[in-house]
């Protein structure tokens, strides 16, 4: 598709618009005349063709196609599509058959018919053995209903005590299996102080104990306030990361850019710029730039 008055195609950058009066479609630049529309109760843009004429209030308002238009059709060659058109429809009414026609019913159903084709004859057990087949099990397994789990009729103050019980012996499972841990350690500590020559101290291992736990509240305090301190840290070098540079080039050809769109902060060169234009978006100012002479591309 194309402009109705500049002729030039729609793309990304020159987008398709229509106008509010006669409802052709133009480009931003073609429809860009002002005037106020009564069946929009407001001002709008229309196109240039609409706007000569409303400069003409005593002759009868009439919507003609653009120019553009008219040759189009004539370039696609509008008297021998229609010939074509008419030569169908003659081939159409001489080849009618003048027999009875089916009903509609009918021809409806045999239209379906033809569509879905000859429905299957395959059973419910072929299909069971087949897939028994692929899977590699016995067909039984295949047929066989999947089992649910009965429901569970117990109340909530049995359904709390149970898991209560079964909490203390996942316990008394952990204390066990702790304690004979302990029993092994103690005894590998023994043999070892044997070999060294040394007597074991049991009363001073038992003695340090308390002492070794209050070590380890007071360690797992330092980690919690060391992994804090790193996370800040963290934060505050993300904070510094400076941004990526940008490349200035610009965005459609790849050129230098000498200016930047204030509307998208895209950059773009002088060519580019003037078909990225658009009044509706915003973008149609801009400021200079300058590329920075410190970096090499």
């Amino acid at each position: 598709m194309s402009c109705n008055s500049c002729t030039k195609p729609f793309s990304l950058l020159r987008k398709e618009k229509g106008c509010p009066s006669c409802g052709f479609s133009y480009c931003s630049k073609c429809l860009d005349n002002k005037m106020f529309l009564p069946k929009l109760n407001a001002e709008a843009k229309v196109c240039a063709k609409c706007k000569n004429n409303s400069a003409k209030p005593t002759e009868p308002k009439t919507v003609e196609a653009p120019d553009a238009y008219y040759r189009r059709l004539g370039a696609m060659g509008e008297k021998q599509a229609n010939q074509e058109i008419l030569d169908r429809l003659q081939k159409l009414k001489e080849n009618k058959t003048t027999s009875n026609p089916l009903s509609k019913d009918e021809e409806i159903k045999n239209r379906l018919q033809n569509i879905k084709g000859e429905t299957p004859t395959t059973s419910d057990a072929e299909i069971y053995a087949r897939l028994a087949k692929l899977r590699g099990v016995p067909v039984e397994v295949v047929n066989a209903k999947p089992v649910l789990p009965p429901p569970d009729t117990r109340t909530v103050q049995e359904q709390a005590d149970d898991l209560i019980k079964q909490y203390m012996e996942q316990t008394g499972i952990d204390t066990k299996y702790q304690n004979e841990f302990d029993g092994i350690i103690n005894s590998i500590e023994s043999r070892v102080q044997k070999l060294k020559g040394s007597e074991p101290a049991p009363a001073g291992v038992a003695q340090s104990k308390p002492e070794e736990k209050s070590d380890e509240s007071e360690d797992e305090e330092t980690t919690v306030k060391k992994i804090i301190e790193k996370i800040k840290k963290e934060a505050t070098i993300e904070d510094e990361i400076p941004p990526c540079d940008e490349l200035p080039f610009c965005e459609i050809c790849n050129e230098d850019a000498r200016m930047r769109c204030l509307g998208c902060r895209y950059l773009f060169c002088k060519r580019c710029f003037l078909d990225h234009k658009d009044d509706d978006d915003g973008c149609d100012r801009y400021e200079p730039y300058e590329a920075p002479k410190n970096k090499s591309y």
